[in-house]
C-alpha cells in the first residue's frame, strides 16, 4: 500500500505542477530512459526509526533496523527526527512538547531546503518496528499543518499499529 501512496504523491505533486496540458513528447521519451523531465527527481520524506516496508521504495523510508536495508540500493530521501518522548508523559509535558517542537522545527526546516522536491512525507502513529515509540496528537497536528503549508501529501502508515 505505502508504494501506491509514494506513486499516488508523486503523481499529484506532477500533476499539480504541470497544470492541465498534456505530457510532452520530452516527457514520454524521457521517462522510457529513467531521467527527467519524465521521470522527475523527487522525494518522500520519511522518520527516523520508522518501518514502511520491505519493497525497493518502501526500504528508502524505513529506518528500524540495518538488517532490512543492507545490500540494497535506495533512494536518498530525507529522514526526520521522531519525538523521543519521556515517561511517564504527565511528569515530562514541557519537555515532551519542547521534542516534538524540535522535531516539527526540524521537518519545516528539511520540506523548506531540499535540494529534491519532496513530494510527500510518511509517518506511522506508533512506530512499532522500530521501538514502542508514539508523538502526541498536537505533533500530528503540526505535521499536517506543514504538510499542507508547504503543499506536500501527508501519507500515514497506520499497518502494524491496528488504527
Amino acid at each position: 500500500a505505502n508504494e501506491n501512496a509514494y506513486k499516488a504523491a508523486f503523481m499529484w505533486y506532477m500533476r499539480r505542477k504541470r497544470g492541465d496540458r498534456d505530457f510532452t513528447p520530452e516527457e514520454l521519451e524521457s521517462v522510457m530512459r529513467n531521467e527527467a523531465p519524465g521521470s522527475p527527481d523527487l522525494a518522500i520524506l520519511s522518520f527516523d526509526k520508522g518501518f514502511h516496508g520491505r519493497l525497493l521504495g518502501c526500504l528508502s523510508t524505513t529506518h528500524s533496523k540495518p538488517i532490512h536495508k543492507l545490500d540494497i540500493p535506495s533512494f536518498k530521501w530525507p529522514v526526520a527526527p521522531f519525538p523521543k518522548l519521556k515517561y511517564p508523559l504527565a511528569d515530562h509535558v514541557a519537555e515532551n512538547r519542547m521534542e516534538e517542537q524540535r522535531c516539527l522545527g526540524q521537518v519545516d526546516k528539511i520540506l523548506s531546503t531540499s535540494s529534491t522536491p519532496i513530494a510527500g512525507v510518511i509517518v506511522e502513529p506508533i512506530q512499532a518496528e522500530g521501538g514502542d515509540n508514539s508523538a502526541s496528537p498536537e505533533f500530528f497536528q503540526g505535521l499536517r499543518s506543514l504538510t499542507s503549508r508547504h503543499n506536500v501529501a501527508l501519507i500515514v502508515d497506520e499497518a502494524q499499529t491496528g488504527v
